[in-house]
């Protein structure tokens, strides 16, 4: 196996915090990604936090993904119980760093971000071309150019099908 990819070795080549995806068959790579939150050298494992479990994973299976090509895995935090092996692991390789585990709280910021921001704009935009008595398609051809690359079309229909709705309604 590690003559197939020369990332898959033994459990002290990983550190807490690196993310990987596991190997299933030769032409068969696991979807999602995890991140490693602790290395058990005297058993040869490495304990991989994925985004519907905590395993315990030999190190052969894993090979190392780049974040900064893939993008930081959906796991948000090591949901490990703490044990022995685990402060040993912590002694030995460190923790996993902070600014991966801290990725839920960039999220809703992201978040609430765009709903402020973004939003907020094509709502306003969308309330003065309906009150210059332009029809949705119309109203939809102009914010279209202004908004595409930043939110998706899905997200300029519903909001002027809300918003007309809404705005004829109360005439």
């Amino acid at each position: 196996m590690p003559a197939l990819y020369s990332m898959m070795s033994g459990p002290e080549n990983f550190r807490p915090g690196e993310c990987v995806r596991k190997f299933i068959t030769e032409r068969n790579i696991s979807p999602f990604y995890g991140i490693v939150t602790h290395i058990v050298p005297a058993t040869s494992k490495v304990w991989v936090q994925w985004p519907i479990e905590h395993s315990q994973e030999s190190p052969e299976t894993l090979i190392k993904v780049n974040p900064a090509i893939f993008g930081l895995p959906t796991v948000t935090r090591d949901s490990g119980y703490d044990s022995y092996e685990k402060q040993l692991s912590e002694r030995l390789y460190g923790r996993v760093p902070k600014r991966i585990l801290a990725t839920e709280k960039m999220a809703i910021r992201i978040a609430h971000t765009f709903a402020v921001n973004i939003i907020g704009k094509i709502v306003d935009d969308v309330v003065t071309y309906h009150d210059q008595g332009l029809r949705d398609v119309q109203t939809y051809n102009r914010i279209y150019h202004k908004y595409s690359n930043v939110c998706s079309d899905y997200i300029l229909r519903f909001a002027i099908q809300k918003i007309y709705a809404g705005l004829n309604e109360e005439k």
